[in-house]
């Protein structure tokens, strides 16, 4: 009995000296609730199937860039220097002369020049052209070739000029003897399929020494690489007074050397509908474009092999130079 009233009082003596400490802290621990989730719109949910269509997108517009930058950089800026022209805006003079020799011919020379000034306050849809003849007319004296071009004068209207569509008409004289008005409508299509770039251009036009007649010519291309590009062109010209139609097909690969020069490896066929569709001109040949001096100046050698059938498809070797200015503000 007396141990239990021992065992009581230790108790209550306990008790009151724990009641008289100060009180334990516990560390505070922050709790983490779980976020609540919200309503999604599935419209914003990308599956893995319109991941790899907008990839494959990417890819398709990334690659129709890099061969319109190839096509511009190769093709018309190096080597097509009408197109060259038509895609500088702006005032443009070109001044050219070159030399051409094919074996058992004498040697032929021509000069080249011509200007586009773009009319002021026409918001560039006028533009006035001076052009020497084509560069079929050729001469076999360097002084005569100077001295003996046949210049055309015209005015340009701008109908329409688009990243696709570009259509203009020139009204103008043919300063000959005696002087051949013309007028002349031309309208250029730009298309993409897939890794091809299509470029469709139709030409109707009229000449008083001449009559009627249309051009029609279909150029794809292909880049194989950032330096590489692969050219298939058509072209189909036809009179109305001679009734038939000349061919022109053509291969080519071109390839950058330097941000200063191309080269490019070029087939050719050419041939007419006069007596069926036939060819009778074949050619194949090496261009070396550079620019020689600063962005203006380039000077080309073009070697080639042709065989045609006015000599009998014998295999003549034929060499080109050419120098040439291109000024445009």
């Amino acid at each position: 009995m007396y141990s239990i009233w021992r065992v009581l009082a230790f108790c209550f003596v306990a008790s009151s000296e724990a009641s008289m400490q100060p009180p334990i802290l516990l560390p505070q621990v922050e709790m983490m609730l779980p976020d609540i989730p919200r309503e999604v719109d599935s419209s914003q949910i990308q599956t893995p199937h319109d991941m790899m269509d907008r990839s494959r997108g990417w890819v398709v517009n990334y690659l129709d860039n890099l061969s319109g930058g190839i096509d511009s950089f190769f093709v018309d800026v190096f080597f097509d220097e009408a197109l060259a022209q038509e895609s500088v805006k702006g005032s443009l003079a070109k001044v050219s002369f070159y030399t051409r020799r094919e074996v058992g011919d004498p040697v032929d020379y021509k000069f080249g020049a011509s200007v586009r000034l773009v009319l002021p306050h026409t918001n560039e849809r006028l533009n006035l052209l001076l052009e020497s003849e084509d560069e079929q007319a050729r001469e076999g004296d360097p002084l005569e070739s100077l001295e003996n071009p046949t210049y055309s004068a015209a005015l340009r209207f701008i109908i329409r000029e688009t990243e696709y569509w570009s259509t203009n008409i020139d009204a103008g004289v043919k300063w000959a003897v005696p002087p051949d008005p013309f007028v002349r409508l031309r309208a250029r299509r730009l298309a993409y399929f897939d890794h091809w770039n299509m470029r469709i251009t139709q030409t109707l036009s009229y000449f008083t020494s001449t009559g009627y007649g249309e051009d029609t010519s279909l150029v794809f291309d292909y880049p194989l690489s950032t330096e590489r590009l692969l050219r298939l062109e058509t072209k189909a010209s036809y009179m109305l007074n001679d009734d038939f139609f000349e061919l022109r097909y053509g291969l080519g690969s071109y390839r950058e050397l330097s941000r200063k020069a191309a080269i490019a490896l070029i087939g050719q066929a050419r041939g007419n509908t006069e007596n069926g569709a036939t060819f009778n001109n074949y050619s194949v040949g090496l261009r070396y474009r550079r620019q020689v001096y600063k962005s203006w100046m380039f000077f080309e050698v073009a070697p080639e092999l042709e065989w045609s059938g006015d000599k009998g498809y014998e295999t003549t070797p034929v060499i080109m130079f050419r120098l040439e200015a291109i000024m445009a503000n």
